[in-house]
């Protein structure tokens, strides 16, 4: 078995499996690291091989600090375990430390017997994870992935967050390549599963959007495998049609249309954007929600957390509560509101592909602003071949809505702004000369978007900008 674990602490040795660890060794809310710099009294340190450095170089640091336990490849314990004898010291060696990282979360997880909710999706996975968490987190102890860590160590890491006094999980699950979901599901054993939306994500990898839909919807087949129950978006057809066919499903839509169990009517918004709705079941439940999220498309991913939620048992005013009672984190750069000088900032530069700028785009051109309506694009990454086409049908986007003007950035935005013909400003090739051009041209009233691939780094563009708005308090003695 590939990452078979041997265990070891220089008094004994012996083949263990790893659903044994957590009896055998008493793993009883662990403290699982990847980072050294993390480690507290009692933790277990996995040393993994990165790009920059390797963590076995932290064995002994970790040690030192507390820890009681390092994961470590066999080829290093051959060679250096012998160095790091100590009272207290245990190794689990494996021939591949990663693999043996995630058997261990999967044996941890086995021990809950809770529902655990995976979600995946192109867009707005972690917005509908942090929804869904609120929703539920209005009865129910829970934990929920912290941040994006969402891959195939994230995943696994989120897992060791699990406690005796968990009643449920909320699991961001993210892949970029095919069969990736399918692996995620093996480690984390959802019993219940939703996706977002199919959209155009790592293409580079997937190909198309049936590629994308083909290797996401790898979490309904593993759903309807182990008795699972799927919450299916019929406003995506793609997985409409992939969760057709599934036994346990329950339905949901932004629209009314049968057979959906919920969906939002009368959607509205605030001047800056921060969306209203009525929450409608079959069953004629209409429940008001208002939120602190802006753009409408969020409407979408707040009716599957109320999906999410019902189906648990929650009144419909619970969910009103947990939804109304999120708010953005500053840290998501998901379509963040920042307001400074009388100028709106739209800052959704966490990452960036065509269906995830076109959204933002509409957000812009539905706010109510008093001036101009501008958007900084930048770069859209890992679209593979078709780059420059997405980058150009962008521009035309971008013609066709009622806002003011478009600037961009970086070597392949420059056809979106080609594109954009008259709306488009300017195109720049530093982050300087953009923030320049911003100083000199936005003024109060207006709302600027900024939106661009993770690394573009924009969200550098919109702090400056909103640090140059803000007024400077006067000192006074």
């Amino acid at each position: 078995m590939k990452g078979a674990l041997i265990y070891s602490d220089f008094n004994r040795a012996g083949r263990i499996e790893a659903s044994d660890v957590d009896e055998r060794y008493q793993l009883v809310d662990p403290v699982v690291v990847i980072d050294s710099r993390k480690v507290v009294e009692g933790a277990v340190f996995v040393a993994l091989p990165g790009e920059r450095t390797d963590g076995h170089r932290f064995v002994g640091a970790v040690f030192a600090n507390g820890a009681s336990w390092a994961v470590v490849s066999s080829e290093w314990f051959s060679q250096h375990g012998s160095e790091h004898r100590g009272e207290g010291r245990r190794f689990l060696v494996a021939d591949d430390p990663v693999a043996a990282f995630q058997q261990l979360a999967t044996a941890y997880r086995e021990r809950f017997d809770i529902p655990v909710i995976g979600i995946g999706g192109s867009n707005g996975k972690t917005t509908t994870k942090e929804m869904v968490a609120a929703v539920l987190s209005t009865a129910f102890k829970v934990r929920v992935t912290q941040g994006n860590y969402n891959n195939h160590l994230g995943v696994p890491l989120t897992l060791f967050q699990l406690r005796r006094d968990t009643e449920m999980a909320v699991i961001e699950m993210g892949i970029n390549h095919p069969g990736e979901m399918a692996f995620l599901a093996s480690i984390a054993r959802p019993t219940h599963g939703l996706l977002t939306n199919i959209g155009h994500e790592h293409l580079e990898f997937f190909g198309s959007l049936d590629g994308v839909a083909k290797a996401e919807a790898e979490l309904f087949d593993y759903l309807e495998v182990s008795g699972g129950t799927a919450f299916v978006n019929l406003d995506d057809h793609r997985l409409a049609a992939a969760g057709a066919s599934l036994s346990r499903k329950i339905c949901y839509g932004a629209v009314p249309g049968e057979p959906c169990a919920w969906w939002a009517e009368e959607v509205g918004s605030d001047r800056v954007g921060r969306i209203a709705f009525t929450l409608c079941s079959e069953a004629g439940i209409r429940q008001p929600v208002a939120m602190n999220f802006i753009g409408r498309h969020n409407v979408t991913n707040a009716v599957a957390a109320a999906a999410v939620g019902a189906h648990f048992g929650l009144a419909p005013e619970q969910i009103a509560s947990g939804l109304g009672e999120l708010m953005p984190a500053s840290g998501w750069k998901r379509m963040e509101l920042l307001e400074a000088g009388g100028v709106v900032v739209l800052n959704d530069t966490y990452n960036a592909n065509p269906d995830s700028v076109r959204l933002a785009l509409d957000t812009l051109a539905s706010l109510d602003c008093s001036g101009r309506k501008l958007a900084v694009i930048g770069d859209m990454l890992e679209l593979g071949g078709n780059a420059a086409l997405e980058h150009e049908s962008i521009g035309n986007y971008i013609r066709q809505l009622p806002i003011d003007g478009c600037v961009t950035i970086g070597p392949l935005a420059g056809s979106c702004c080609q594109n954009a013909q008259e709306r488009c400003l300017g195109h720049f090739e530093t982050m300087d000369d953009l923030d320049a051009f911003l100083g000199d041209y936005v003024r109060p009233g207006d709302a600027v978007l900024f939106k661009g691939s993770r690394g573009m780094k924009l969200e550098l563009a919109a702090e400056a900008l909103v640090k140059r708005m803000t007024p400077i308090k006067e000192v006074s003695d």
